[in-house]
């Protein structure tokens, strides 16, 4: 089935969950793991980016990249360690030009702050006002090498819902930031930070969200782009984002493979590991049926001709 939003789960599934447990629970618990479990259907998305600083984060909905072009051209994808051990690290953020695409782990802030430069934090709805409610934390480091911390409660300084914007102590101070935290935020608002001197219009998005969370992005680097910017198209695969409420959307609509796995939850919680790795593996055994499925005529066939004894893989991928 096509994604489906929890509620349509809950009217079919929350029949399968134990008197003591709750739908949503059940289901951020359950639904990781199936994620982790392959690349399934409608688990693939397309997304755009422009940079002119040779590095790029992930969307917060996408785990990791399956294929990349940087300007028109397919790019290699390496993983962390390659231009530490290959080539060494570069003078600047961006990778060697020979490496097309690396991986460089995970980070507090979206965009990187330079060290050397001193930054004011602001805060802003993504759209309206600010929230009433909810509380964001952040630690940061000040240009004369303090590290300190702010919180700001929106139940005390935004009781009336008026502010669209409010910007934080230590203006021109802060060179970089160690944790943003949200806790309970209802609607979606943005952290950026301003270098000294400039504008807003010149910002560096460090963090965009709402719920409860401590913000994590995963960046690559990529070649110092030749000209102003570039861009850059990516092939990704969903993250898991954790459920808050009925109306949110679940992209893995296979309604029997999520009900296998919460029969294999409630197994696990009565200590019976060996039905819980049975409905596991029919869970698994659904997910492979369904995308085999899915794929139709570009499924993988293996050919062998029985006469010069050679085979060959067709629609590998």
């Amino acid at each position: 089935m096509p994604a489906m939003t929890v509620k349509s789960l809950s009217d079919q599934l929350s029949s399968y969950c134990s008197p003591d447990q709750r739908f949503i629970p059940v289901l951020n618990l359950v639904l990781p793991r199936l994620y982790a479990m392959g690349y399934w259907r409608d688990l693939a998305f397309e997304y755009r980016i422009t940079t002119s600083n040779g590095y790029f984060a992930l969307p917060l909905e996408a785990e990791s990249i399956m294929a990349v072009t940087v300007d028109k051209t397919p790019q290699s994808l390496w993983a962390q360690w390659h231009d530490y051990s290959i080539g060494g690290m570069p003078d600047t953020y961006s990778a060697f030009d020979i490496f097309g695409v690396v991986d460089d782990g995970v980070h507090s802030t979206k965009e990187a702050l330079d060290s050397t430069k001193g930054y004011t934090l602001s805060v802003k709805a993504v759209t309206g006002n600010l929230p009433s409610d909810g509380i964001i934390q952040i630690k940061f480091t000040l240009l004369n090498g303090s590290i300190t911390s702010l919180q700001e409660d929106f139940s005390l300084t935004n009781a009336n819902g008026s502010l669209s914007l409010k910007a934080f102590g230590n203006a021109n101070q802060i060179n970089s930031v160690s944790e943003i935290r949200f806790d309970g935020i209802p609607t979606d608002i943005e952290i950026y930070a301003v270098e000294s001197g400039l504008t807003v219009d010149d910002k560096l998005v460090l963090a965009e969200g709402k719920g409860d969370q401590i913000f994590r992005y995963r960046r690559y680097r990529t070649r110092t782009p030749a000209s102003a910017t570039q861009e850059i198209f990516l092939l990704l695969k969903r993250a898991f984002i954790p459920i808050m409420d009925e109306s949110d959307v679940v992209y893995l609509g296979n309604v029997n493979a999520i009900k296998s796995g919460i029969l294999a939850t409630t197994a696990e919680d009565n200590a019976d590991i060996e039905r819980a790795n049975y409905h596991w593996q029919v869970c698994k055994q659904l997910l492979e049926d369904e995308k085999d499925a899915y794929r139709g005529g570009s499924r993988q066939v293996v050919r062998v001709d029985p006469y010069s004894g050679n085979g060959n893989l067709y629609n590998m991928y």
